[in-house]
């Protein structure tokens, strides 16, 4: 089974794949080269990007990722509105979402936008590419490995949690993505298109790619099936 996971990264999407045999960390810039490069021969592709967009927020799926999260909810932002996404500039995306949108939805719009754009013209994509949400497959496989306290992803010490996680998942495929994080601490150079610094949206990356290898998800309102737009999925708790 080939298992991609991707998440943006300020100027690049972040692309973990992984196939049992192998595992690759690279970069594309739009959603569509992911698509070309590593998505189409993939059987999931879990993207960190909301998919689903409500005609009103707030999506289900959104307040039950807050609700899952406790204290780390604040990783978890409303989506905008469709009428939002499509809005000309950010005052009138504010006046479509209700007279209310932070900075950090708006920043995303270009990205959410993309990634609708992007399903909308390749129907065949809908079944393989889902919205998830990295810190909530951290939380599900930390409750499966009895792990401590996550602290914060842009913190060594959280980047060393969320990798010892990796490593009791799949110790092959942490012992991967370890290496590829120790080797950017040491300052050793990767790829001109991401800063040095964003490791956390490499680890963000590969728990997705985890999460898609497994094959089986868990879904994010319950009740809810995977193939639904508005939803977030997340490893379901089997070995």
């Amino acid at each position: 089974m080939t298992a991609v996971g991707v998440d943006w990264a300020s100027g690049c999407w972040v692309v973990v794949t992984h196939d049992g045999d192998d595992v690759t960390i690279t970069t594309e810039p739009a959603i569509l080269n992911v698509w070309q490069a590593h998505g189409a021969a993939a059987d999931a592709v879990l993207v960190d990007i909301p998919i689903g967009l409500p005609e009103t927020a707030p999506r289900a799926c959104d307040r039950a990722a807050t609700s899952l999260l406790g204290e780390r909810h604040s990783s978890v932002f409303d989506v905008p509105s469709r009428a939002a996404v499509d809005a000309g500039g950010y005052e009138a995306a504010r006046a479509e979402n209700g007279g209310r949108l932070g900075s950090q939805s708006w920043g995303l719009v270009p990205r959410i936008r993309e990634v609708d754009c992007f399903l909308d013209a390749h129907p065949g994509a809908e079944t393989r590419v889902y919205e998830s949400h990295p810190e909530v497959c951290y939380a599900a496989f930390a409750a499966r490995t009895d792990a401590d306290d996550l602290g914060s992803k842009r913190e060594s010490e959280g980047q060393d949690a969320r990798l010892a996680i990796l490593d009791a998942v799949d110790e092959w495929f942490g012992t991967q993505v370890r290496a590829f994080v120790d080797e950017r601490r040491d300052g050793a150079q990767w790829h001109h298109r991401i800063q040095s610094g964003r490791l956390d949206d490499v680890l963000d990356a590969a728990v997705l790619a985890l999460t898609a290898r497994e094959g089986s998800f868990g879904v994010l309102p319950a009740g809810r099936d995977a193939d639904d737009r508005q939803v977030i999925v997340y490893p379901d708790g089997g070995e």
